[in-house]
């Protein structure tokens, strides 16, 4: 594990032994609605020196489109094709189980336009036409969660067979200025499969967001689509930064891509020392610059 005070001082003086770098937002490039400090000189450069890089984000509720707006209100400059949402995996999930067409129920949103109706999916919100649906989708933002959560539960001991899809594995998420927080679509998801367990009734979500493989492999098509990257690229030779531990670090190591933990998010320098297994960072950062 090495430990350096900044990554640009880091990158700067010759540790480039990579070919493409991944990004969280949140506690790594941005913290709510400021600029964490470098960080927009770090992408500048990357982009001047045409690198490889993309911004990858458990955040399901908004459309590349919205997100591009919403970090550059913090001063990020970033287009939405610079972007990665776990949302976008559902593109993935429609072509390998040919499921152009289909209705899905979804609860909450997924961002406008929608990612379920971008991947080619029927989107269905009524409660009341749930039993014509060829699986459910857990969204995020504000909606009526008891009559929804009720009708995915009764959909789901009628159909157990049916597809459980959650763009965002997160179980919360910081939610105001006085430290709350609010429950994630994984908090959910896990919810409702664990009555249905109490019921003798097994049910697994494929989740697609960090630390998940869904959102990775996505990835990895669109920088070899997009930047001519070899198909047999050694995941060693790509670098992912993001300050959480169980999130960022955990996803990236279970495919063998190189971690490097921020110190600017939500995890201490006492935490990413006394990590071990999938949870331990190959780099620590205490700062971009």
């Amino acid at each position: 594990m090495l430990t350096s005070k900044t990554f640009l001082e880091w990158w700067q003086t010759g540790n480039r032994n990579f070919e493409a770098i991944l990004f969280d937002i949140d506690g790594t490039l941005v913290s709510g609605m400021h600029l964490l400090n470098g960080s927009d000189i770090l992408l500048e450069r990357l982009k001047q020196q045409h690198f490889p890089f993309y911004l990858l984000t458990n955040d399901g509720n908004h459309s590349l489109q919205e997100k591009s707006i919403i970090v550059g209100k913090a001063g990020l400059k970033i287009s939405p094709d610079e972007i990665v949402s776990c949302g976008m995996a559902i593109s993935h999930f429609v072509e390998h189980h040919n499921a152009f067409g289909q209705p899905f129920f979804v609860m909450g949103d997924l961002g406008k336009p929608c990612y379920a109706e971008t991947a080619g999916l029927k989107v269905c919100r009524d409660v009341s036409q749930i039993h014509t649906c060829s699986g459910v989708i857990i969204g995020e933002g504000f909606y009526d969660w008891q009559k929804n959560i009720n009708a995915v539960f009764n959909f789901f001991i009628r159909r157990p067979d049916m597809p459980l899809l959650v763009p965002n594995p997160d179980s919360y998420w910081p939610n105001g200025k006085g430290g709350e927080f609010g429950i994630g679509a994984g908090g959910k998801a896990r919810f409702i499969c664990g009555i249905l367990e109490e019921m003798g009734i097994v049910v697994k979500p494929e989740y697609f967001g960090k630390p998940y493989s869904a959102i990775y492999e996505y990835t990895l098509d669109l920088l070899k689509r997009r930047f001519g990257l070899p198909a047999d690229i050694s995941y060693s030779k790509i670098l992912m930064l993001g300050d959480s531990l169980k999130s960022d670090i955990k996803g990236a190591n279970m495919l063998g891509i190189k971690s490097g933990l921020m110190l600017t998010g939500i995890t201490s320098m006492e935490q990413a020392l006394a990590a071990r297994g999938e949870l331990k960072p190959d780099f620590i950062f205490e700062t971009i610059s």
